[in-house]
Order: C-alpha cells, then structure tokens, then sequence
C-alpha cells in the first residue's frame, strides 16, 4: 500500500481531497501570477492568511508540488520556489520537442476539421494580444495553442505531460528578462505550423515544431543567461 503521508508525516487521507487540490492549484497560481517568486521562501503562516485555510492543506500541497520539482524543501528551513537554471531549462525543452513531435504527426492523423477551426481561434488568441511586453496572459495564449495541438491527438496522457512541461518552464519564467521581438515571431510560426498541418503534410510539420520549439528554448536559455550575468555582477 502507498504511502500517503508526506515528508511533514501528515496523513492525506484525513482530508478533503478538494481542500488539498484547492490548496495545489491556488499555490500554483501565485507562482504563475509571481506573487511568490523563484528562491522565495514559502511561509506556511503567510500562505495560510493569504488563501483562507489551514496550514494542512498547505503543506500537503506544497509536498506534492516539490514532486513535480515546482518548489524544494531543506530540512529545518522548509520550502522555497525552485529557480529555474540553463540545464534544467535545456532538459525539459528537450522533452518538450520530443513530445511534440510525437503530437504534431497524431494530430495530423486524428484531428477533425472542428479542431482545426478550434487550433486557429487560439493562434489568432494569442496572434491578437500584443501587450507591447510579455506578461502571463501572453504565456498562457501561448500555451493554449501547444494544448490545442495536443487535444486533437485525442490522447489525454501526451496532453497531461506536454501541459505539466509547459508549466515547469513558465510558471518560473522571470518575463522581466523576455525580448519583445520573440513576440512577433511566435504568432508567424504557429500560423505556418496551422497551414502545413491542414494540408497534412507531417514531415513539414515536424520541421517547424522542431524549430519553433528549438527558438523558444534558445530565448528562455538566452534570458536566464542575462540574468545570471546580473547576478553576478551584483554579488561582486
């Protein structure tokens, strides 16, 4: 039988799966909306007060976040964000045009012409929305396209992983550092990927995955870099 208490020794069992989900996806939010930021320490209290529950609750879901390597906890000191680094970055872009390879061509096979329909109301979503910045409204335009794709393959594990890698890398994005010209860019290669797709062309579409994911790795990467630099020159 599984265990079902966490690092803390408290049993999930004697709660509301609810309140626990509540808690996870609230937390989340808060990390997305970079209300508590990476290297940030997670105060069970402060959490508490700010969501309106118990620190249970809180503590079950933050075990469960530092499984999906969302936060990390240090004994005695408890859980901070986990800051995002150039290899880990690396990694999870990897795994992210891996799967979306895989979806692109189950797409083209499976889709039906609604889910097309459905794929180009969100590019044009995010095509539309030109803040003249990045903020989290454009990411997760951004991301609906990719979960669109994923849908039409009809299979709900790829979309579960692909949406969980999406989340790795953005709910930790520093969009300080976030070139405006990507901006521009994005919305053409998704729209050349919506063409090739319609005319089921797979190894087209495979193409401008590859590169379209490839350019986004590049600029997070190259964004983390910068950061990193600042860092340095600061603690100097």
């Amino acid at each position: 039988m599984s265990d079902l208490k966490g690092n803390n020794g408290i049993d999930e069992a004697q709660h509301p799966k609810s309140m626990i989900e509540d808690a996870y996806q609230k937390i989340k939010n808060l990390i997305f909306q970079q209300k508590i930021v990476p290297g940030q320490k997670l105060v069970y209290d402060d959490l508490a007060r700010m969501l309106n529950m118990s620190r249970t609750p809180i503590i079950i879901a933050l075990n469960r976040l530092e499984q999906h390597g969302l936060v990390v906890s240090e004994t005695f000191r408890g859980f901070t964000v986990k800051p995002m680094d150039i290899q880990e970055a690396w990694d999870a872009f990897g795994l992210r045009e891996a799967l979306e390879t895989y979806a692109v061509k189950e797409a083209i096979k499976l889709a039906e012409p609604q889910d097309f329909i459905e794929l180009e109301k969100k590019i044009e979503a995010h095509r539309d929305y030109t803040p003249g910045y990045y903020d989290r409204k454009k990411i997760f335009l951004d991301a609906q396209v990719h979960l669109q794709i994923a849908a039409m393959t009809k299979n709900r594990i790829l979309k579960w992983h692909i949406k969980t890698n999406l989340e790795h890398v953005y709910l930790r994005a520093n969009l300080n550092n976030y070139k405006v010209e990507r901006m521009s860019e994005s919305p053409v290669e998704h729209q050349k990927l919506l063409e090739r797709m319609k005319k089921k062309d797979i190894i087209g579409s495979v193409e401008l995955i590859c590169l379209h994911v490839q350019r986004a790795r590049d600029h997070v990467i190259a964004c983390l870099s910068n950061n990193e630099e600042i860092n340095e020159e600061y603690a100097l």
